[in-house]
């Protein structure tokens, strides 16, 4: 990732977000949304911050698409906005938490290409709102071959992608190792980028290493519902976790019973998130609803860091995980209305 010179503008930076915070939608404007029909949530939407996405779109598409690309527009929008304003090592930072949504495109673009999916469907779920070119994108987009998405990813030098792990990917249609990798060189690189000279940045690492035992948690959740075995569980773990280190995942992922992870769980800051969740899975096998609940934890620590140190990235991230969380949701609701689910079903899927 590039280095951004001059002095980083963290007053001015955190005073903007928290401005934009305040634009965030509420719990209440959600549940009126779940009450709404299509046409009258997109018309809803047209009066708040998306309201230049909606009114561009709107006479290009119709519906739940009208509202997933118009929010998803206005998420790269939002998130390449505070890029602009932010200097110094501030803004390095931020790049580099952003650049998961450089390795999101690529693993969108790669498995809509494995998938054959009609171009315009690429491009629509897309979101621009790190390093990668639109250029470099759209190449890959346009790609013939398999030997011609190699090659543009091999000019490029925003994301690091193994060749041999793309090219098994591109001939097998197996994604899973080529999208492992990616995750951990993302967060491999993330944790490099934080120098520790400040207590801030070391609070900001102690947040990112927190956010990797919550990805970890939710990749042994997820793995051990599908009976996946606990030699194949533990290659997808990603290193560099708080509290869940890879004795301590190893040993949760061989577990026979869910008995034996919530007693290592409970040995953690993250019982107070997550432990009724669990109890309630061994009845209900319902994974859904730990995985909100670790959605949910992470959240609520972005908070309380940004309120300790205000004047710092934290604000900047707590804010940018709140709004993929406020997208992710009225995403779900305008799926949830397409589909034709209950209102109160569709409600249990959100992160509120």
């Amino acid at each position: 990732m590039p280095i951004f010179g001059g002095r980083s503008n963290y007053p001015y930076v955190c005073a903007r977000v928290k401005a934009k915070k305040s634009f965030l939608l509420s719990k209440d404007a959600f549940h009126r949304m779940l009450g709404m029909d299509l046409s009258e949530i997109g018309r809803y939407l047209g009066e708040t911050q998306y309201r230049d996405e909606m009114t561009a779109l709107s006479s290009r598409y119709s519906g739940a698409t009208l509202i997933e690309i118009g929010i998803s527009q206005n998420l790269a929008k939002t998130y390449t906005d505070i890029m602009s304003y932010a200097t110094g090592h501030l803004r390095e930072l931020i790049a580099e938490y952003l650049h998961r949504w450089d390795i999101y495109n690529v693993k969108t673009i790669i498995r809509g290409k494995v998938t054959r999916a009609p171009i315009e469907e690429i491009r629509e779920i897309l979101i621009p709102a790190g390093s990668l070119s639109p250029e470099l994108m759209n190449q890959l987009i346009l790609a013939t071959s398999n030997e011609e998405i190699i090659e543009t990813l091999r000019k490029q030098s925003v994301v690091y992608v193994d060749e041999e792990l793309l090219r098994n990917a591109l001939a097998t249609g197996k994604l899973a190792a080529l999208e492992d990798e990616l995750d951990k060189e993302y967060y491999s690189s993330l944790l490099k980028s934080i120098k520790e000279t400040t207590v801030a940045e070391k609070r900001l690492l102690d947040f990112v290493r927190r956010e990797i035992d919550i990805v970890n948690l939710k990749v042994l959740f997820k793995l051990k519902v599908e009976g996946a075995s606990g030699e194949s569980i533990t290659q997808y773990f990603v290193p560099g976790g708080m509290e869940f280190k890879s004795d301590r995942l190893a040993k949760m992922a061989a577990a026979t019973s869910m008995k034996e992870i919530m007693d290592e769980i409970r040995q953690t800051s993250y019982s107070e998130f997550i432990l009724s969740e669990l109890e309630a899975f061994e009845e209900t096998k319902d994974v859904s609803s730990l995985l909100r609940a670790l959605d949910k934890a992470l959240i609520e620590i972005a908070d309380k860091f940004s309120h300790l140190y205000p004047l710092s990235i934290l604000p900047v991230l707590d804010y940018i995980l709140r709004k993929k969380t406020e997208v992710d949701n009225i995403r779900i609701i305008a799926r949830g209305k397409e589909s034709g689910l209950d209102p109160e079903l569709i409600k249990r899927l959100l992160v509120l």
